[in-house]
């Protein structure tokens, strides 16, 4: 976008390669996405057209086992009839919070919501909401409803999304892939820096000098996009600001298993549990079926083999373990460190500084919601 309104643009990449957790794993005709599977097409279908990236919207089924194993339904006959009613419940309760939660980046914050998401829902009566968010929430990576705050919840899951996964809507997927859209970007983009970490960044008079273990250099402006160390931004509050926001460490296996069908399917007592996996979700191509399970922790030898001994046991023959990737997603706050007015003051210095901070550090980290912010942020700023 910067690039489109004639302003040079320079990317420093810690990776070999850009694209974050949009990763593709290709294997001769086999594409298997190992971090964003699917997208909400509120207004992502804007940028793929633009791009000219393939996608289809299909829908997803869904499993859910209990702690043996079982197959079980995710809500009871009873609790379905009466989330209806919970469901207008909740819609006129967040209009109360219309101001907070409406918007594409965070923003002021209201006292109400930021308490965990289990104890807001339990305080307004809404227990079944609980058993419909809990499975989504953590196995997307976003945490336990018992430790995540309201206001994280809602603006992740607001009612429009929560319509569309009790509805079950038709979900898109890129055909070629997350990668083809991260190489359609890097197309339009002139210099990017691979494999290079950013040591420190300071204001000096009108310019940001950015530097790196190879040199340094000067720039009009610099955009943060992720969480960076403590002490590499020379800028107090931005510094303070780095300190408190924690990311979510999260591991995708990649497996070939029997083909047979199999569906997406949830782990009902893992549900935010570290060490433990959350969900798996199933590729099928030319007589090949890969599953991709989702937990938190850290790549280990132990951790994977507990994933490897669930899927197992869950009735699934594992042909052998395709790779085990490390992420580290949802930067966000924990209630000690959650303020009514944090994400304001980001938005208020970044009117005055040189230096911002965005996309998922300010904005919910759905690629679409993503997309809709960085382009607000272009238009206002540039």
């Amino acid at each position: 976008m910067l690039e489109k309104k004639g302003i040079g643009v320079t990317v420093y990449e810690k990776q070999e390669h850009i694209g974050g957790h949009c990763r593709t794993l290709i294997n001769k005709d086999n594409l298997v996405e190992l971090g964003t599977v699917f997208c909400f097409s509120q207004h992502i279908k804007e940028l793929l057209i633009e791009l000219d990236v393939d996608y289809t919207e299909r829908f997803t089924y869904r499993n859910f086992l209990d702690e043996h194993f079982s197959k079980v339904e995710h809500l009871s006959r009873e609790n379905v009839s009466a989330l209806t009613d919970e469901l207008i419940k909740l819609e006129k309760i967040l209009k109360k919070y219309t101001s907070s939660l409406n918007t594409i980046n965070y923003g002021h914050i209201h006292e109400d919501l930021m308490v965990p998401l289990i104890d807001f829902l339990r305080n307004n009566e809404l227990e079944i909401i609980c058993g419909l968010l809990a499975p989504h929430l953590s196995s997307f990576g976003f945490g336990n409803i018992c430790e995540l705050q309201a206001y994280y919840a809602f603006n992740i899951f607001n009612m429009d999304t929560i319509q569309s996964l009790i509805r079950g809507d038709r979900l898109l997927f890129v055909n070629k892939g997350m990668d083809e859209v991260i190489s359609k970007l890097s197309q339009n983009i002139s210099d990017i820096r691979y494999s290079i970490e950013v040591k420190n960044i300071e204001s000096t008079y009108e310019k940001v000098k950015v530097e790196t273990e190879y040199g340094s250099e000067l720039f009009d402006k610099v955009l943060i996009t992720t969480k960076l160390p403590k002490d590499v931004i020379k800028d107090d509050l931005y510094n303070q600001l780095m300190k408190k926001i924690d990311t979510n460490p999260y591991i995708t296996c990649a497996y070939e298993v029997e083909n047979r069908n199999i569906v997406t399917t949830y782990y009902k007592a893992n549900l935010g549990q570290s060490e433990k996996i959350q969900f798996f979700h199933t590729f099928r191509q030319n007589n090949k079926t890969t599953l991709v399970a989702y937990a938190y922790g850290s790549v280990s030898k132990e951790l994977v083999g507990s994933i490897t001994a669930d899927i197992e046991n869950s009735g699934i023959h594992i042909k052998h373990l395709i790779t085990a990737k490390q992420w580290y997603i949802f930067p966000h706050l924990k209630a000690q460190n959650l303020t009514p007015n944090f994400y304001k003051d980001i938005l208020e210095r970044q009117k005055v500084s040189n230096i911002c901070l965005i996309g998922s550090l300010v904005s919910r980290p759905a690629i679409s919601n993503l997309y809709a912010s960085i382009k607000q942020f272009i238009s206002q700023t540039f």
